[in-house]
């Protein structure tokens, strides 16, 4: 081979690896400014997803509060419910309750603790006219009798 072949072959070689280079380091920017945008793409989809799951978790948690307000209420209609009950069964009571059966069920009371042989011990209160405890002062003379 002449030099001058030697030459040109040696020129083409280096223009063709500089167009090589070239070529590659365009490609690259391509390649690499694609990636960044659908790597952009990707972020915004993620994103999007999120904030719906957000959106769907919020509305679960407000149903789930609007359940717990339900059974709140109702828990609350109970107790009324049962309030309104205890407050007529006391109202049947109340009109057939009259002092002497008031007495009548303390002294069954006492003779119930007197038979059981357990815990027997009873203090006995004096009373006055209508069940009603006597007071005295410390020297045991009577200072007043409440009246009804």
């Amino acid at each position: 081979m002449s030099l001058r072949t030697r030459i040109a072959v040696i020129a083409v070689s280096s223009v063709a690896v500089v167009a090589l280079f070239v070529g590659l380091i365009a490609g690259g920017k391509a390649f690499f400014r694609n990636q960044a945008m659908a790597d952009a793409r990707n972020q915004a989809q993620i994103a999007l997803v999120h904030a719906r799951n957000k959106v769907a978790v919020t509305e679960i948690e407000i149903k789930n509060q609007n359940q717990r307000i339900q059974v709140t209420k109702q828990q609350a209609q109970i107790r009324y419910q049962e309030a309104v009950g205890l407050r007529e069964a006391q109202d049947e009571v109340a009109k057939t309750l009259t002092p002497l059966y008031v007495q009548f069920e303390y002294a069954k009371a006492l003779e119930s603790i007197a038979k059981s042989g357990k815990n027997n011990s009873v203090v006995y209160i004096p009373t006055g006219n209508g069940g009603v405890p006597l007071v005295s002062g410390v020297a045991g003379t009577s200072q007043t009798t409440p009246t009804k």
